[in-house]
C-alpha cells in the first residue's frame, strides 16, 4: 500500500475518510494479528496526520476485501485491457478521464445508481476535512545497533546513545 497513493485519493475525493482498511502487506502492517496487529510506524504517523484510523483486514480472510478486489478487477478489464502508456503521467490521466466518462456514470451492481452521483449525494458529507500540508514522507526501516554504538542506514552511520548497543532500533531519513 503506498501512503502516496492514499494521500492522492484523500486529495481526489477532497477529503479524509474516517478509517483506511488496509491488506496485511509489510507497508501496512508489520506484524498481523486478529486483535492487535503491529501497524507500521509509517502508517501510524500519516494516520495521524490526516486524523483517521487504520484497521487492517484480519489475517487469512479474503472476502474483507472482496468489493475492493473487486472494483480492481472492473478497471483492469475494463479500462486498461489491451492499452499501453508511454507514460505514469499518460496512463493516470487516461484513469482520471476514464473514471469520470465511464466508471462514475455506469450503474453500479450493489447499490443500482451511478456510483459518481451515490457519492457526491451520500458519501462526500462525510469525509473529514484535509489537512493544510501534506503528509511529510521519509524512509524508515528496522536497524540493529552495533557493538560500537552506530546504527548503518542508507550507507552512512549514525551514533547512537550506548544503552542501545545490541537493540533492534527505527532509522528515519
Amino acid at each position: 500500500m503506498g501512503i502516496s497513493c492514499v494521500e492522492n485519493a484523500f486529495r481526489a475525493f477532497g477529503g479524509v475518510t474516517a478509517t483506511i482498511v488496509p491488506d496485511n502487506l509489510k507497508a501496512a502492517v508489520i506484524q498481523p494479528d486478529w486483535f492487535d496487529p503491529q501497524i507500521n510506524p509509517k502508517l501510524r504517523a500519516f494516520c495521524a496526520h490526516y486524523g483517521t484510523a487504520v484497521l487492517p483486514t484480519k489475517p487469512g480472510i479474503p472476502r474483507h476485501k472482496g468489493k475492493v478486489e473487486a472494483g480492481v478487477k472492473y478497471v483492469q478489464n475494463n479500462a486498461l485491457r489491451g492499452r499501453r502508456f508511454a507514460s505514469l503521467a499518460a496512463q493516470n490521466t487516461f484513469l482520471q478521464d476514464w473514471e469520470r466518462a465511464i466508471a462514475d456514470r455506469r450503474i453500479h451492481g450493489t447499490i443500482r445508481q451511478q456510483f459518481g452521483a451515490f457519492f457526491a449525494q451520500t458519501k462526500r458529507a462525510h469525509l473529514r476535512p484535509l489537512p493544510a500540508s501534506l503528509f511529510s514522507s521519509f524512509e524508515e526501516a528496522p536497524r540493529k545497533l552495533h557493538s560500537d554504538g552506530f546504527v548503518a542506514f542508507a550507507r552512512a552511520y549514525y551514533s547512537v546513545p550506548p544503552e542501545y548497543v545490541g537493540c533492534q532500533v527505527w532509522g528515519r531519513r
